[in-house]
């Protein structure tokens, strides 16, 4: 069964169909901390994306009749050095109904992965991503803005160089933007991603990083840009700024450059945190703002079909 796939139920198979409840355990890897205003209103970057996860589940489990996933997650202080003990992590042969941890999650954070050769912990967490793809298979692996960047340069990269993360030169994209998603990744999710029209996923940004391939760095990409990565890992769509807005690796790897874990009020709370220290001017600041949006008259991006498409990953066959 592909992640996101379900087979037809009919009024038959629904009445017969038995309610299993399952704990999906993810272990965040907190390697941030968030503004001091969106700490005290969200808290800890781990518990954005509990809260998102766990309200994922809520409608994953409506619209798959005899589904019960519940979330739980473990935040671990990776500049702490606080990691996932590799005892916990769960093995392909450990039954479901054992309680261990199913898989591991990288937060955003300011840090640029280029500067790994400075940052010792970066190092350390690179080597921990590693491990855990390569000797746990079962433990399914997802990242978000920089943490979507350190797969690229910890999985992705085959060591040549040839995927690598770099400072945008075309600028920022903050707020709301419109990715054009790779219909294979969207085939992979039709139940959370295939009603969006066209294909296309409006989500926050920001960023000033970028996962690249070789060759792709000269110029403005055109909209229509492909970039392919080397298989099986997918593209998971585009803007015209940021050719790889995320990777996908069937039934095990998930990133994502955008935040789904944050609404408007979150991202408001990030602008106002970095413009000064970014040197952003009023009308810089203004322009990112207008971009953010409110969500006073509800959620004006697709956060909550991406959250979905990742609560259908995690509970893949």
């Amino acid at each position: 069964m592909k992640d996101g796939r379900h087979r037809r139920l009919t009024p038959s198979t629904v009445s017969k169909t038995t309610t299993m409840t399952r704990t999906i355990h993810i272990a965040v890897l907190d390697v941030d901390i968030p503004p001091r205003s969106l700490y005290e209103t969200h808290g800890l970057c781990s518990a954005h994306f509990r809260h998102a996860l766990q309200d994922a589940a809520t409608r994953f489990n409506a619209l798959t009749p005899g589904s019960d996933i519940r979330i739980a997650v473990t935040p671990y202080d990776i500049r702490g050095g606080h990691y996932p003990d590799f005892r916990h992590l769960r093995k392909t042969q450990t039954p479901l109904s054992e309680h261990s941890i199913d898989a591991i999650l990288i937060t955003g954070g300011a840090p640029g992965v280029y500067e790994i050769d400075k940052r010792p912990w970066m190092q350390t967490l690179a080597k921990f991503l590693q491990t855990v793809f390569r000797e746990y298979p079962a433990v399914r692996i997802m990242g978000t803005c920089f943490g979507h960047q350190l797969i690229g340069h910890a999985l992705v990269d085959s060591g040549a160089g040839d995927v690598y993360v770099e400072k945008c030169p075309l600028g920022r994209e903050v707020g709301i933007h419109t990715v054009q998603l790779n219909r294979d990744f969207v085939d992979a999710f039709p139940l959370a991603l295939g009603h969006l029209p066209n294909g296309q996923l409006k989500i926050q940004m920001f960023h000033g990083d970028r996962v690249m391939v070789k060759g792709g760095t000269e110029g403005v990409l055109p909209e229509t840009a492909a970039v392919s990565l080397p298989a099986p890992w997918v593209n998971i769509g585009s803007t015209p700024l940021c050719p790889i807005q995320g990777m996908y690796y069937p039934g095990r790897v998930l990133s994502v450059q955008g935040h789904y874990e944050l609404d408007a009020c979150g991202m408001q709370s990030m602008c106002l945190e970095f413009a000064p220290l970014l040197g952003w001017t009023d009308s810089k600041l203004g322009l990112f703002l207008e971009q953010v949006g409110d969500d006073y008259n509800g959620r004006q991006d697709d956060s909550e079909a991406f959250a979905l498409a990742v609560v259908c990953f995690l509970a893949g066959e």
